[in-house]
């Protein structure tokens, strides 16, 4: 079979040319093949943690756990799960690799297990539990839990789903119904509470003691003044108008009609015919009613307005003030000012009560004449 294989891109005859695309496609596969292998076989045991391989056999696993998922103690993170598998029903096999400085001292093969969020977004991780005694861990070890609490976001959804729908019924949403009108009607006694309650604190000038002892005071007082308003109502239902005429604690219905058909002839005969007088005799009654006003509108004036009372209580104490003593011996006090007068003051001098006044004396100095110098 003949082959006609013309390359413009390399030189040389057809058997060189041949000979190089053999070789450069051999070259191609080999680099093709340890790239396969470098990406299948080299890098993930490159990249693949180190530390304590332990197998973790479970009867249950948490949700959301896979290869890559996290493992967690007391909060952080020593380690990660290598592989998943489930070789029975109700047992499955966790393939762990922890970190051989951060589990140092802190675990040995007595831990417990859990599954549970590893933060808010619900992602699931492998928690392990420290517990006392126990040996340390030794790569490859193979560690049995007949128990692996889920405390996983899902499994709380999914249970709070299954207690809702067993228990908030049509009668239980109109119970929480009632609950929330009955709390919205009581939202403006809140907060009258706490306006008061605000209020109170700013006007507070006080310590809580100080008025505690304010209030004792007034609480003190307070059961006579109950006594007392007690004795008021009971003297008030014992009036002529509570007791019936055979003596009963009830209204006195012919006593109250007495005085009903007396208020009656009071406003209609007594009130009622003097309106019906001045409205008839209006223009008889404009002269009285003009010699009243011109004898009472000076009276303010002569009465000294509001200032007569505050006077006339002055000249009362200045009275009672002029008299001392008990009261049964009252003892005017006056001051005598004619002692100044001559005839007078001479004869007090002889009856010894005063001394008489001195003369003024006559001045040497001779008055001027005029002509001196």
């Amino acid at each position: 079979m003949a082959r006609h294989t013309t390359q413009d891109f390399i030189r040389g005859d057809l058997r060189n040319q041949l000979r190089t695309l053999a070789l450069v496609g051999v070259i191609s596969l080999v680099v093709i093949a340890v790239a396969l292998v470098a990406t299948w076989v080299i890098y993930p045991k490159a990249k693949a943690p180190s530390g304590i391989s332990l197998q973790l056999v479970v009867p249950a696993l948490g949700p959301g756990i896979k290869k890559g998922s996290k493992v967690l103690l007391r909060g952080a993170e020593v380690g990660q799960v290598t592989d998943v598998q489930a070789p029975t029903a109700g047992s499955v096999n966790l393939d762990l690799v922890l970190t051989d400085d951060e589990v140092r001292g802190l675990l040995t093969d007595s831990f417990d297990v859990d599954f549970r969020p590893e933060n808010y977004f619900g992602i699931t991780a492998v928690n392990l539990i420290a517990n006392k005694g126990g040996s340390p861990l030794t790569d490859g070890e193979v560690i049995r839990r007949g128990a692996s609490p889920d405390f996983t976001m899902s499994t709380m959804l999914e249970n709070g789903s299954l207690v809702v729908d067993g228990t908030l019924t049509k009668d239980m949403i109109a119970s929480l119904n009632q609950v929330i009108r009955y709390a919205n009607g009581l939202a403006p006694l809140i907060r009258s509470s706490i306006i008061v309650a605000d209020t109170m604190a700013k006007t507070q000038r006080q310590l809580p003691t100080t008025l505690l002892r304010m209030m004792n005071d007034d609480l003190d007082v307070f059961p006579g003044f109950s006594s007392n308003a007690i004795g008021a109502l009971y003297a008030f239902s014992r009036n002529g108008y509570n007791p019936g005429p055979d003596g009963a604690r009830k209204a006195d219905d012919p006593l109250l009609a007495e005085t009903n058909r007396a208020l009656e002839l009071a406003s209609s005969k007594l009130f009622g015919a003097a309106g019906a007088l001045l409205k008839s005799h209006d223009s008889d009654l404009s002269v009285l009613t003009t010699m009243l006003k011109y004898l009472l509108d000076p009276l303010p004036r002569a009465i000294g307005g509001g200032q007569l009372a505050t006077k006339t209580l002055v000249v009362v104490d200045g009275l009672e003030s002029s008299f001392t003593g008990t009261p049964e011996q009252k003892t005017l006090q006056l001051r005598i000012l004619l002692g100044q007068l001559p005839a007078v003051s001479s004869s007090l001098a002889q009856m010894g009560v005063a001394t008489p006044s001195p003369k003024p004396a006559k001045s040497s100095a001779r008055k001027p004449v005029r002509g001196d110098k």
